[in-house]
């Protein structure tokens, strides 16, 4: 889609009431699985092989769900107003006790997640809670849609890293104790990876590099339209503070974010990195 295509978008979803945009969105994503067929294939054969990993009964759900919870996800992107109050949001205990501890440590922060659920909302949820978040975030192949997610990550507090060196200026708010997002499941399996979703390493060489803290969230749309957001206990990879070492830090996001996608496999939009049969694609 070019800039333009998610302009009108995000004025359709302004203006227009929930109850006639959903039903186009859930036309627009059941065209595109019938006009997709070999993609929309592929998407229903990782999702068997997830369902089957986590060993739940019945049928596996198919691609139609998870296109329709995808654009749920981006509406709620590009709806988003901050001066119309925030969206229904629901943190866990464990959630709410790991974010104090983040907040109360002083240090800097690396928030990683993955393409889970309505993960940008959930980012301009915490920007406002802070008053402002940093996002290391790969760039659109078309420069005017990146103009475009930038500035509506901007709307509400997300401030891209877009420099000619994002990890130099990663380090810098990071020693100014700043919290900095970053995605890790990418296509790239990191050596000795054996769970579901890949994990890019290279968020925690840069927490390490900067003596951050790591803290895991991810995030979903319940069935009643809230953002639910869960974060793991943060951790250190400082080896002078008897942090994790790489590998353990590896091995604590795949067993939190595995478990969250095995919970809810129809909201994880990462599709090239499932290892099922096949090439799913994009």
């Amino acid at each position: 889609m070019t800039d333009l295509g998610y302009s009108v978008a995000s004025f359709l979803v302004r203006r227009l009431p929930r109850g006639t945009i959903d039903p186009l969105l859930h036309l627009a994503s059941d065209l595109y699985v019938l006009t997709h067929p070999r993609r929309a294939r592929a998407v229903s054969r990782n999702l068997a092989w997830i369902w089957d990993e986590a060993g739940r009964p019945g049928p596996p759900p198919r691609a139609r769900q998870t296109y329709r919870a995808f654009a749920g996800a981006v509406r709620d992107f590009l709806a988003h107003e901050p001066e119309q109050g925030a969206s229904r949001v629901r943190l866990s205990e464990r959630a709410r006790a790991a974010l104090r501890t983040a907040r109360l440590s002083g240090s800097g922060i690396v928030l990683v997640s993955g393409h889970f659920g309505p993960w940008e909302r959930a980012l301009q949820w915490l920007a406002a809670e802070l008053g402002g978040v940093e996002a290391l975030a790969a760039s659109h192949r078309l420069a005017a849609v990146d103009r475009f997610f930038v500035e509506q990550r901007a709307r509400g507090g997300v401030r891209t890293l877009c420099s000619s060196r994002p990890v130099k200026a990663a380090l810098e708010r990071l020693n100014a104790g700043a919290w900095i997002a970053a995605l890790v499941d990418r296509p790239r399996r990191s050596p000795g990876s054996q769970g579901i979703v890949p994990i890019d390493p290279g968020p925690l060489l840069l927490a390490r590099r900067a003596r951050a803290l790591v803290v895991p969230g991810v995030s979903m749309i319940a069935g009643d339209g809230a953002i639910e957001i869960e974060f793991d206990r943060p951790f250190s990879l400082d080896p002078t503070a008897e942090g994790l070492d790489i590998s353990q830090g590896i091995a604590r996001l795949q067993e939190f974010f595995d478990a969250h996608v095995r919970a809810h496999p129809t909201q994880w939009f990462q599709w090239r990195c499932a290892r099922s049969l096949g090439a799913p694609g994009l």
